[in-house]
């Protein structure tokens, strides 16, 4: 062997060496960091069953955007016994202060109706005291949490606390009645026919829709009913033409297997089958609602070939079938996905999802630079566009857009956010929302050690804003800058990286 040769084997060997103790090395610290985690999480919690929580009564503010954070209203943990956690047991909505929102408003604070404070009988009992418009107050009777809600979902107890979720529920209901009475002086004046467009519609829709109203005021300002009544007779036949070529649909069987994942823990797509013996089948044919969504699919898939199917359609359609008819869904999943959504947006290229989240992480860039050095792998936004790398962190928030966030936020708020995609907003809602999830978050995202802690909080904090009112509140803030973003604003930035996207694919053929 020459003297080249040994060198070359010793080299190559000593690598190796070096290479095992590294993975070795790099082992160890993560055991040690998981030890470490766990052993500050134990002492954090000892710390917090010792400490005093602060709660100071009062009554909600409305629409102001950095009162909201830093209300004292909710329950306030101190910071030094406050760690970070996506599993930590505080119930607000409430984020740690922005560093985008310290800045405080001079103008007049207007009290809503509503005050917060309640006093808990138990976990699964509530009684609680709320204020009128003149100020006085009056108690209502007790109250016992139900295990699902009117939509046929389970309360998400795993969530937020059974206390939390009866104030939220008892509160909302005085707020829902007082919907109802404006929607129905709205129509009164308007001689019983749904208004035009106009900042004064806008702005009951922001305070959210009758449950009795939804799904004629969802149908109409959509376009979806005028769908339906232009196209008489059409859903039957396509109905036929799956029905009659089934075996040769090449999305029925991935339609058929994503039935009874849609929501299986709903009561209206239950399809479990106990037998005699104690053992438990899945029979989706057992239950009319989820043959109801299998033919809306078929039938889409009939009608919009160049989609077909693909996951999230099951999602969108099984959710509107809990308010609308199976022909209604079939136009307004039609509506969702032609006429709101941008174009190729559930095509098999996705090119539409991956434009709409590129604008997103240059909006996240622009107004949370914060929140980008944490997500962007300490990569500048152009250079991730560039290469075609946008962060992982889109894998969630395209599922976001593309679900229109079922399933990742509690329903009440899910629908409050439909009622402005519905009437008004369309996609620049979601844009909206997602950016004020995210502003909420700010601070606990910037504290997050790694990735991983911050694909955990942004999967479990959106769980927890059961309070949809102050929520939308906060989204349409004057104080949150994306309350005035237009379609304008995110049409030219679709435009942008379309054209920057085709020059690459031209550049790569030359």
């Amino acid at each position: 062997m020459s003297l080249y040769e040994m060198h070359y084997v010793s080299n190559a060997s000593e690598k190796s060496r070096v290479k095992a103790q590294q993975a070795i090395l790099q082992k160890a610290l993560q055991e040690l960091s998981i030890k470490s985690k766990l052993e500050q999480q134990s002492e954090h919690e000892k710390l917090l069953s010792k400490q005093h929580v602060r709660a100071v009564s009062g009554k909600h503010t409305a629409a102001n955007f950095d009162l909201w954070l830093h209300s004292t209203n909710y329950t306030v943990v101190t910071n030094e016994c406050r760690p970070y956690s996506p599993y930590c047991s505080g119930d607000t909505i409430i984020s740690d202060a922005a560093s985008t929102s310290t800045r405080r408003s001079n103008r007049q604070r207007t009290p809503s109706m509503v005050s917060v404070s309640s006093s808990y009988m138990s976990d699964n009992t509530a009684s609680s005291c709320y204020s009128r418009e003149d100020g006085s107050s009056y108690s209502t009777p007790t109250y016992t949490l139900t295990e699902r809600d009117i939509y046929g979902f389970k309360r998400p107890t795993q969530w937020i606390k059974a206390s939390k979720l009866i104030e939220f529920v008892q509160r909302y209901k005085l707020i829902q009645e007082k919907q109802t009475k404006s929607w129905n002086k709205l129509l009164a004046n308007n001689e019983q026919q749904w208004p035009d467009l106009c900042p004064q519609l806008s702005r009951y829709v922001r305070k959210g829709i009758p449950h009795a109203m939804r799904a004629k005021v969802w149908m109409h300002y959509s376009g979806a009913n005028k769908k339906l009544q232009e196209n008489s007779g059409r859903y039957s036949l396509f109905l036929e033409i799956v029905e009659s070529d089934d075996a040769n649909n090449e999305y029925a069987d991935a339609i058929s297997k994503d039935l009874h994942r849609t929501f299986p823990d709903n009561s209206n797509f239950a399809c479990d089958i106990q037998h005699p013996d104690g053992s438990t089948t899945v029979e989706p044919r057992s239950n009319e609602k989820i043959q109801q969504l299998r033919r809306v699919l078929l039938a889409f898939s009939a009608h919009s070939p160049n989609i077909g199917y693909c996951q999230s359609l099951n999602f969108l359609a099984g959710f509107l079938l809990l308010f609308l008819s199976e022909e209604e869904t079939f136009w307004m999943l039609v509506t969702i996905v032609h006429d709101i959504f941008p174009q190729n947006m559930f095509d098999t290229t996705m090119a539409g999802a991956n434009i709409e989240q590129t604008v997103l992480m240059m909006m996240v860039y622009e107004k949370m630079p914060g929140v980008w050095a944490k997500i962007g792998s300490k990569r500048c936004f152009w250079e991730c566009e560039q290469n075609d790398e946008l962060p992982p962190i889109t894998l969630m928030t395209s599922h976001w857009f593309l679900t229109l966030f079922i399933n990742i936020l509690p329903v009440e708020t899910v629908l409050r956010i439909w009622d402005c995609f519905f009437v008004g907003e369309g996609c620049k809602m979601l844009y909206k929302a997602a950016l004020t999830i995210l502003k909420l978050n700010e601070q606990r995202i910037r504290n997050a050690e790694d990735s991983v802690d911050t694909f955990q909080l942004l999967q479990n904090m959106p769980k927890r804003l059961i309070d949809c009112d102050q929520f939308l509140k906060c989204v349409f803030s004057p104080e949150n800058d994306v309350a005035q973003l237009s379609d304008e604003d995110i049409d030219s930035k679709r435009t942008l990286f379309k054209s920057r996207k085709i020059q690459r694919e031209l550049n790569l053929r030359v």
